[in-house]
């Protein structure tokens, strides 16, 4: 079996690490290491995971950052530590989530059935039979990416293996191959557009994304960012106007940027308060700003 660095970053993670390490540990996939980049989370987060790491069956690495590095650049220490110490492959995953005993047998079958370099399951929203993502897709209309399938109860319309263009990094397998041939996670964004980002570059560089939907897993959503938070709210306005600034037309830049300010102006004006609005406000002020 290859060896496979399984990367996750901590942040707020302290109400969910329980799950993951447990569901983690029943793999019938042994043949892996975690790597647990801590950004120096606020809560017991990084605590309660070294404490969990002493009563499983796995090896785990622990990575400590004197602050929060963002994801991307959590990312990429917990990338590189995994390959420096000779692991073909790396699975990044969010640890909101909750594994099946075969999710990553059943990933990684499929991988070498394939001779695959990116990979990803079936993601369903926590405790239901509802799809949160099944491969996706670049939009753009929205400058952004959407998922196949979204809110759809599963009835087994999504259950043929396929290429993808997308899927969101919060769980695939990615062959050493790519961090070579198109580098790792871009740290400007911080967090959000990150994984866009490199998925657009392996798209861009013709690298095949397989969708497996015979591996699955459940999701909890927005866990250290908060959902709709000002926080999100912020880096999700800012980071889309980095992202299409980069690998779009000025006009088509322009178009995203009166987008959402409408957005912001008429949708979210009406369904949060002015914290959060503004917060909103100043991301795509700052968006703009870096351009």
């Amino acid at each position: 079996m290859a060896l496979i660095g399984i990367v996750t970053v901590l942040y707020g993670s302290e109400t969910v690490v329980d799950e993951f390490f447990k569901t983690l540990d029943i793999q019938s996939y042994k043949d892996f290491v975690l790597y647990v980049v801590d950004n120096k989370s606020p809560d017991k987060s990084l605590e309660k995971s070294k404490e969990l790491a002493k009563n499983v069956s796995f090896k785990t690495v622990f990575i400590e950052n004197e602050g929060n590095y963002g994801v991307a650049k959590g990312n990429n220490i917990g990338i590189k530590a995994a390959l420096e110490d000779g692991c073909s492959y790396v699975l990044l995953s969010n640890n909101d989530i909750k594994l099946n005993a075969d999710t990553i047998e059943n990933l990684m079958f499929s991988v070498n059935e394939d001779n695959a370099l990116l990979a990803v399951p079936k993601i369903y929203y926590y405790g239901t039979n509802l799809i949160w993502c099944a491969g996706g897709t670049f939009d753009k209309s929205t400058g952004t990416t959407r998922h196949f399938h979204v809110r759809e109860e599963d009835q087994g319309q999504c259950n043929d293996k396929k290429i993808v263009p997308y899927a969101p990094t919060c769980f695939m397998v990615i062959s050493r191959k790519v961090f070579e041939q198109i580098g790792f996670m871009d740290e400007q964004y911080f967090v959000y557009f990150d994984d866009t980002d490199f998925m657009y570059r392996a798209y861009q560089a013709k690298i095949p994304l397989y969708y497996y939907p015979n591996s699955t897993l459940d999701h909890k959503e927005s866990v250290s960012t908060g959902h709709k938070s000002a926080f999100s709210l912020y880096y999700l306005m800012r980071n889309i106007i980095i992202f299409n600034n980069k690998y779009r037309s000025k006009l088509y830049l322009i178009f995203i940027i009166l987008r959402n300010f409408a957005y912001l102006s008429i949708v979210i004006a009406f369904s949060t308060k002015w914290p959060v609005l503004k917060a909103g406000y100043k991301g795509l002020y700052d968006g703009i700003k870096a351009v």
